[in-house]
């Protein structure tokens, strides 16, 4: 069961981002310096290398280089600025709204990461889609139920496994409703295309996660009732 984790890159590459930019930095502010005289970037240049590194690194991380940033961006600018100290002490402030958006950043995929947790223990079938209804992730139990492998089922249209006792366009519709408006939907009646055609009772619910929004559908397999002896 693959439940799309906010994406992890190895541990070197959080080392060596922060000396590359830093020589982007330098690089870049030699370039513009030497064809345009005192033209200096530098420090607006440090604070978007913070801001780059606010979506890859921990806050720890960015508040230690900030200091680097400062101090190249002083040293860079100090023969053709007026204001040298005021201008390389805004990349202070770049560096600490950097590391609160880190912060922002790995709180939201600590969420993401719990409603995955909540997911595998759900013992009901579900199926986690995007917002034009092919498959992200699904449950065990409904993997059961639809006697296919998961590899195959991945990036499946919903809409190919499922019917619907209504209107086929308007159970379209409010998919897409809740998947663009953020809008919940109980009770669907619901039942697979291919034997055994199980019918569900299902309900759709718009769900956050780290590449965007996606839409979540539970079934609840309906009991067919039992026929009365003679």
């Amino acid at each position: 069961m693959k439940l799309n984790p906010p994406p992890l890159l190895h541990r070197s590459f959080y080392l060596f981002l922060p000396p590359v930019l830093l020589a982007f930095v330098w690089g870049i502010e030699f370039v513009v310096t030497y064809f345009f005289g005192d033209q200096t970037l530098a420090p607006l240049l440090s604070i978007l290398s913070l801001t780059i590194l606010a979506f890859f690194c921990s806050p720890r991380l960015i508040l230690f280089v900030t200091p680097f940033f400062v101090i190249e961006s002083y040293f860079l600018i100090f023969d053709n600025s007026d204001y040298p100290l005021v201008r390389s002490g805004t990349v202070i402030l770049g560096g600490v709204l950097a590391a609160i958006v880190g912060s922002a950043r790995l709180k939201l995929n600590m969420q993401y990461s719990n409603i995955s947790s909540i997911l595998r223990l759900l013992p009901v079938p579900w199926i986690q889609t995007d917002g034009t209804g092919n498959i992200l992730s699904i449950g065990n139990t409904m993997v059961d139920l639809l006697h296919a492998p998961e590899s195959n089922l991945l990036g499946t249209s919903f809409f190919s496994l499922f019917s619907t006792s209504d209107n086929r366009g308007e159970f379209i519709r409010l998919f897409l409703d809740a998947a663009d408006n953020s809008t919940s939907r109980q009770n669907l009646q619901l039942s697979l295309t291919r034997p055994p055609h199980t019918h569900f009772n299902a309900s759709i619910s718009p769900l956050s996660t780290s590449k965007g929004s996606s839409v979540l559908i539970i079934f609840h397999p309906i009991t067919p009732p039992q026929k009365k002896s003679l």
